[in-house]
């Protein structure tokens, strides 16, 4: 099944990719945040392509650049997260979807009609050469993250006919970056699925369909709460999971029919009781840094404080239309729909 995400959102072999290197901007003055007078844009850099998956890590913001063409070829952009300045483009073989960054190395899952580049991406983050490809007893798909042992990525949305029970994405898969091999399947519970990642420590958090579940380090369940429809992505506060729900639904069919708003405030300490955050559009990208909780989906910005209760969410109004978004200290990156260019809003 084919999820939409369109409107929502918010064989092994060493290759040097042709076109990595740094790239030349005008820096912007350093971003302020928050604001005097409210929700403004600070910072704005231009990216070579459109902008998609945000991924921020110390002082820097990975970008994945979709490919111009059906060609497959994508690149990622560093920027420097201070002043704004882009720094590095590295060209890529496949179009990017989600990236993550440990051990030394830059993740990629994306698209490609080449067959030496489907799987996970192993990348030197400076020089962009494709280091490693890693590949799965089964077909893995583009869902990825890093805890601090391995690297996680979700099994392909792939099933024999008429066979839903045995889709990829009711699997989640461990990378051992020292055997650049595959090491673990694990089977999530309760029919649940991976549409997100979350790695926080040595554990790995996973939200989709039916439910959100914690793991450990070994794949064992520490923690598990059921959604009546489909978690589309999660962040974390201390002591609290949120998850954007916007699809409703009945086990086992994922049908994206029964459309939800809603942003679930869900404690890890037992007794778990979640709590219902009814947002204006329905979401698709949920992320939190610093105390806020930042909500995206067709095009809108919400945020909310993550200790205030009960949460109530506050619509940012800006001359912008947020694709993907990532809170960060005092703001929020968010990668702009129609133009080549991510921004910091705070």
């Amino acid at each position: 099944m084919r999820l939409r995400w369109a409107g929502l959102v918010l064989s092994i072999a060493s290759t040097t990719v042709a076109g990595a290197g740094t790239a030349s901007s005008s820096p912007s003055p350093a971003p302020t945040c928050p604001t005097a007078n409210g929700p403004a844009v600070v910072a704005m850099v231009s990216v070579p392509g459109r902008p998609g998956f945000l991924l921020p890590k110390g002082n820097g913001l990975w970008v994945a650049v979709a490919a111009p063409h059906a060609s497959g070829r994508g690149a990622v952009a560093r920027v420097d997260a201070r002043s704004g300045r882009l720094e590095r483009v590295l060209r890529l073989p496949v179009d990017p979807y989600q990236l993550a960054v440990g051990f030394g190395s830059l993740w990629v899952t994306g698209q490609t009609n080449d067959p030496r580049y489907r799987g996970v991406l192993r990348i030197d983050p400076r020089s962009g050469r494709v280091v490693r490809v890693i590949r799965g007893p089964r077909a893995l798909g583009s869902k990825l993250a890093t805890t601090s042992r391995a690297v996680w990525v979700g099994g392909a949305d792939i099933y024999p006919k008429g066979h839903s029970e045995r889709a990829g994405v009711r699997f989640v898969y461990e990378i051992d970056p020292r055997r650049n091999a595959v090491v673990r399947r694990v089977r999530l519970p309760r029919q649940a699925t991976v549409i997100s990642l979350v790695g926080a420590g040595s554990s790995l958090w996973s939200v989709g369909w039916w439910g959100v579940v914690k793991l450990s380090a070994s794949g064992r369940v520490l923690f598990r709460h059921p959604i009546d429809g489909s978690g589309w992505s999660l962040a974390l506060t201390p002591g609290v999971v949120w998850v954007a729900q916007p699809w409703f639904g009945t086990r086992p069919v994922r049908r994206q029919d029964s459309p939800a708003r809603r942003l679930l405030r869900i404690p890890v300490a037992a007794p778990s009781r979640e709590s219902v955050v009814e947002l204006m559009d329905q979401p698709g990208g949920v992320s939190a840094a610093a105390g806020v909780v930042w909500v995206g989906g067709n095009g809108q910005l919400e945020r909310l404080s993550a200790t205030k209760l009960p949460p109530t969410p506050t619509s940012v109004r800006l001359k912008l239309i947020p694709n993907y978004h990532v809170a960060v200290q005092g703001g929020v990156w968010v990668s702009e729909r129609y133009t080549n260019r991510v921004s910091k809003v705070c």
